[in-house]
């Protein structure tokens, strides 16, 4: 592993990414800015798209592969470092500390032990208490298990189904309340699309605007806890303690069309065979070129995987420190991550280490007839309740055909409530083998996929509006 170069002279450190870029940091190349907030070096002046960024931005939902969806701005990769200098921005690679443990192996006693240790330095770094967003799921439940002092535990739960309080999360965070002594609260959602400003001015086009129901949970917990409180998340736990079906699609990769069909597995995002540009997946060849074990190894996909969702999940941090609140993240340690990554295949496989775990301690929640609705409406319930503005057809013909916007703005508007018909039979009885058959055919719920579209072209409309009022004199250089 090469070892790292110093600062040239005349040089400044302007930023140093961790392992995972856990915190998404931008620079543009041309005009020498660096951010955290993209908005802030975009230059509107001055900006192009950039078709590689644009689509890969379509296609997954969120920057990936280094660049954005505007030409010149980049995002800092993992293990990294940006320095300013008399020559303008310089990046220099870290050595990768994942590579060091891929070939080892670590055991469950092991793990528990360094991820007690890191939950209970994270909840003890402050006063106040400390926030469990719990969602009876494995990972907040582990956060929740370990904890020594519960007394200063608050968890709070958001539910998705139609009635949110028998929702499989409300229900399964009760239970597990009930039996660990915990302070409890189930939050309403629902009216998270009042936020879509606010998400812009904070995210941009560095990712789809789906994260919206974040900033109504954390509001509502702000105004039950004292300001400065500590907010534990469990955030990209699944993928490294065993949660990876979707490594395990193909025994080797062989190109860069295969590499992002593997990644790009959320169906939160548009489809770049919509949009105007040419693009040569350039930022997957790159990505395989510099990790070749991606095309054959488990582990460095996990890895590769988690760095590229931490490019949006982020604001699963970034949003309550918004709001004053001290955001941690234990999974996201090295120490933790890759012990749990490194644990043996067959406790792996469907998280069976933890489920014993859980079994052994009284919180085995799988072993029991709780009852509950286990439908996801969250997304219809928002666009009933708030209705999304028609995105601009005019504004983004620049970018993506204008009739995909259009069947955009059909399916989340009125026209589109048939598809949530069609959804809602796929879960009644008498209908399910009926809707079963119509799928298998090709005929696939439409709403939520439009949905998933709109979010994801509405920052990129909101960038073309701001370049739009500068053209006219109304607005700063800046993205924002």
């Amino acid at each position: 592993m090469p070892e790292p170069l110093t600062p040239a002279a005349g040089e400044e450190l302007i930023y140093e990414s961790d392992w995972l870029a856990s915190r998404p940091f931008f620079y543009n190349l041309r005009s020498g800015a660096a951010s955290a907030n993209i908005n802030d070096v975009i230059d509107l002046e001055h900006f192009e798209f950039d078709p590689e960024g644009f689509n890969d931005y379509l296609d997954f939902g969120f920057s990936v592969f280094e660049h954005t969806p505007v030409r010149d701005v980049h995002m800092l990769r993992h293990s990294s470092r940006l320095y300013r200098g008399p020559q303008g921005l310089r990046v220099e690679y870290l050595p990768d500390v994942a590579c060091e443990w891929y070939d080892r192996r670590s055991t469950v006693d092991e793990v528990l032990e360094v991820a007690s240790a890191k939950i209970n330095a994270a909840a003890g770094e402050g006063e106040g208490e400390v926030v469990v967003p719990t969602s009876g799921g494995l990972d907040s439940r582990l956060l929740n298990l370990l904890l020594h002092d519960r007394s200063r535990v608050r968890a709070f739960t958001y539910g998705v189904s139609d009635d949110q309080l028998r929702s499989s999360e409300v229900v399964k965070a009760r239970e597990l309340a009930r039996r660990l002594g915990l302070r409890w609260e189930a939050l309403p959602l629902g009216d998270f699309h009042r936020y879509l400003d606010e998400w812009d001015d904070l995210y941009g086009v560095s990712t789809h605007a789906h994260g919206m129901y974040q900033m109504e949970f954390y509001r509502q917990i702000a105004e039950r806890v004292p300001a400065g409180s500590t907010v534990l998340s469990g955030i990209c736990g699944e993928w490294f303690s065993g949660d990876d079906k979707e490594m395990r699609v193909r025994s080797r990769i062989a190109s860069p069309d295969e590499l992002v069909e593997m990644m790009a597995f959320s169906s939160m995002c548009a489809d770049s065979g919509m949009s105007t540009f040419r693009s040569e997946r350039l930022g997957a060849q790159r990505l395989l070129e510099q990790e070749p074990r991606l095309r054959r190894d488990v582990r460095p996909r996990v890895a590769a995987v988690v760095r590229l969702d931490v490019a949006y999940l982020s604001y699963l941090l970034s949003v309550p420190e918004a709001l004053g609140f001290r955001a941690r993240s234990p999974y996201l340690d090295p120490d933790v991550a890759l012990r749990l990554l490194t644990l043996p295949d067959h406790l792996r496989h469907q998280r069976r280490w933890l489920r014993g775990v859980f079994q052994a301690r009284g919180v085995g929640l799988e072993s029991l007839q709780l009852s509950f609705d286990p439908r996801n409406s969250l997304n219809f319930q928002a666009m009933r309740r708030v209705p999304l503005a028609p995105l601009d057809v005019g504004l983004l013909r620049e970018v993506v055909r204008p009739e995909y916007v259009r069947w955009i703005n059909r399916t989340v508007g009125p026209w589109g409530y048939p598809w949530e018909v069609y959804w809602r039979l796929g879960w009644t009885p008498g209908f399910r083998r009926a809707v079963g058959q119509l799928r298998r055919h090709g005929l696939h719920e439409q709403r939520l996929a439009a949905y998933a579209a709109y979010l994801t072209l509405r920052p990129v409309q909101e960038l073309l509006r701001r370049r739009e009022r500068l053209a006219s004199g109304g607005e700063a250089r800046t993205g924002r």
